[in-house]
């Protein structure tokens, strides 16, 4: 926007709200929130308010609203800044206090009155922040108001002109930001990494745009990040107005709007579908960026961050009362990168949550049909800043497409980058790995991957860590697979010599593939040497079961109580160890009571659990029907009891 635009729009805006037209004067503020002087509530006077507002500024636990404060001779209005609809009208011998509050919170200039009307029991106090012009014209105002109301005399009109001489002089004042678009790290939220010895390795320009790229990526992410905390304010903002004026609903006699209800009705107000909607969208993108920039944030991190968005995202799912509304948001999708970085590092919580959002969160767009795939996502922010809308259309989840064939010159970077050779950018638009010194996990025990997430690995391989997470490391082999393992079947170790993993000591599916032919370029193939190498494995670890050696300790069988409806969620978890589940299983249903795992259905347990949840949901259906059979029993048992005592009494 051009500078003499951008003014003309500031003396625009502040002239619509801050007006002094005959007896009647109007000021922009924020109304930062409103108590009832009550001694239950520790507020007996107007220093105890004060007192308060302060800790709920220090603890972040304000949420302002705009409106316009109109003065006239007669009353105190409050206005709705859209809609002009009037929220409040104090009638001036109503107003028992005004008074300043300079330099005391993050709000530097508050103004605050006391009001109480016939009807009232006790006295409300009202804050405002006064954030367009100073506290003190708007308190010399509605004095000169107050003290005419009072004494008859006619002050007022000398007050008012000396605040028109102010606003005038104000208004003229004002002038634009020197860089109106936002700069990297808006609020000093995530910055991008040193980059000095990534860059060192490459030539000069291209040096300069990928500092570039990165740079405007933080930037983006920053800027989403900060809509994501607006949004979250409002409902907080919402959910305290709201649960406010059920309380006073339920105080009162009659069904006329009280005191202060109309501020509280509009802040009651909660976010409309399109703001929740864009809420999500930028979740969205916030996942894609964070994979991408997962190498060039720290402090906080890349994971630090994603567990960070998972409270906005439950917030949302409750707020909205179901998750239909977040399935039903598919643009943006979500890169590969992204579901993989998710997956990776999300707690069993976390986990459930991101599973029950559907396909349009857990399925990458390159998992889409190309008719299927939403449109180009371009975010608005509320800064008003526009970025390039080419960053997004060169994006990898604006171009990952299905069945998207490797070249053989991508698969060799690949096999390259494995054996310790210099990689080359990836296609896929995230950016080059830093030259770090690569890491290498050697495998202790056979693992047969249960979904296309996971990876199946042969005891004693070497394979490379690409990702280090708590409880799963994603690993890449020798042929260019990568996916998920359990972190407690591996050792890292240094690999000196890395052409001694070329021949693992069970590898014959792998052996006699050439690095670069056409491993991965066919979805089928892929699928068929998956299947063969898992039945390879389900052999391998069938024959050591048959052929074990003789051990010289003893088995000792978990015992668990069994699982009731009144079950804890400790004693949910003992249950699911006792019967052998795997850890990532328990771990996700260990957190339910017994009443919650009862309700969940066979399609509920399979999205959480994998193909894990079908025997999840057969030992549930055995115990409820043996919890059924037994209270059958114990209500047989109950009857025959009353019966002999019955039979005993008659004789």
């Amino acid at each position: 926007m051009p500078v003499s635009l951008f003014l003309s729009e500031q003396r625009k805006k502040y002239s619509n709200s801050n007006v002094i037209m005959q007896e009647t004067s109007q000021y922009h503020v924020q109304h930062l929130s409103t108590f009832v002087m009550d001694k239950t509530e520790a507020i007996a006077t107007v220093d105890d308010a004060i007192k308060k507002l302060k800790l709920l500024d220090s603890k972040d636990k304000i949420w302002t609203q705009e409106m316009l404060l109109q003065v006239t001779d007669k009353s105190i209005k409050l206005l709705d800044c859209e809609t002009k609809e009037e929220l409040e009208n104090f009638p001036l011998a109503t107003v028992h206090h005004c008074q300043t509050l300079l330099n005391q919170t993050r709000y530097p200039s508050v103004l605050l009155l006391v009001c109480q009307d016939n009807e009232q029991h006790k006295p409300d106090i009202h804050f405002f922040y006064c954030d367009e012009v100073e506290a003190e014209m708007v308190h010399a105002d509605i004095d000169s108001a107050l003290g005419d109301n009072a004494r008859g005399k006619k002050m007022r009109p000398q007050t008012l002109k000396l605040n028109q001489e102010k606003m005038k002089h104000q208004r003229e004042s004002i002038i634009p930001p020197s860089e109106p678009s936002p700069g990297p790290g808006v609020k000093g939220r995530v910055a991008a990494t040193d980059m000095k010895d990534e860059l060192s390795m490459q030539d000069p320009e291209s040096n300069m745009k990928l500092a570039q790229r990165i740079e405007k990526d933080v930037q983006i992410l920053n800027c989403s990040l900060d809509d994501i905390e607006i949004f979250v304010a409002r409902l907080h903002k919402a959910a305290e107005a709201f649960a406010q004026l059920n309380q006073r609903n339920r105080s009162k006699k009659n069904k006329k709007r009280g005191p202060a209800e109309g501020m509280l009705t509009l802040r009651a107000k909660p976010p409309s579908e399109a703001e929740f909607v864009d809420c999500l969208q930028k979740l969205k993108l916030s996942f894609n960026l964070l994979a991408k920039l997962k190498k060039h944030i720290q402090n906080p991190n890349a994971s630090e961050l994603i567990h960070f968005l998972f409270g906005p995202l439950e917030l949302i799912l409750q707020s909205s009362g179901s998750p239909d509304l977040p399935r039903a948001v598919i643009s943006p999708h979500l890169s590969r990168d992204a579901v993989d970085f998710l997956r990776g590092h999300l707690t069993p919580k976390e986990m459930t949550i991101f599973e029950l959002l559907g396909d349009g969160w857990t399925r990458p767009r390159a998992d889409w049909p190309k008719d299927q795939c939403a449109p180009l996502y371009v975010p608005k922010f509320r800064n008003g800043w526009e970025p390039p809308v080419e960053l997004f259309r060169t994006s990898p989840w604006e171009t990952e497409s299905i069945g998207m064939p490797k070249s053989p010159v991508q698969s060799e970077y690949r096999s390259k980058e494995f054996f310790g050779s210099q990689s080359s950018p990836s296609s896929n638009g995230s950016y080059p790995p830093s030259p770090a010194p690569r890491k290498y996990a050697k495998i202790r025990y056979h693992f047969v991957a249960r979904n296309a997430n996971e990876l199946s690995v042969l005891q004693d391989e070497i394979l490379e860590v690409l990702e280090d997470g708590k409880q799963w490391w994603k690993l890449r082999n020798r042929s260019g697979q990568a996916g998920y393992v359990p972190y407690n079947i591996l050792d890292v170790i240094k690999l000196e010599d890395p052409q001694a993993m070329i021949d693992p000591p069970y590898s014959p599916s792998y052996r006699g593939q050439s690095p670069s032919g056409s491993q991965g370029s066919d979805k089928d193939s892929h699928l068929q040497q998956m299947d063969k190498v898992n039945d390879e494995l389900l052999m391998l670890i069938t024959s050591n079961k048959i052929h074990q050696p003789t051990r010289n300790f003893k088995v000792v069988r978990q015992s668990a109580g069994p699982l009731t409806f009144e079950s804890s969620p400790a004693e949910v978890t003992s249950w699911l160890n006792a019967k052998g589940f795997s850890k990532p299983t328990v771990e996700r249903l260990g957190i339910l009571t017994g009443a919650q795992l009862f309700s969940l259905n066979k399609d509920h347990l399979k999205a959480v659990c994998g193909d894990e949840g079908s025997r999840v949901y057969s030992q549930i259906t055995v115990q409820k029907s043996q919890l059924e059979k037994s209270r059958g029993v114990s209500e047989l048992e109950e009857i025959m009891i009353r019966q002999q005592e019955k039979i005993k009494s008659t004789k």
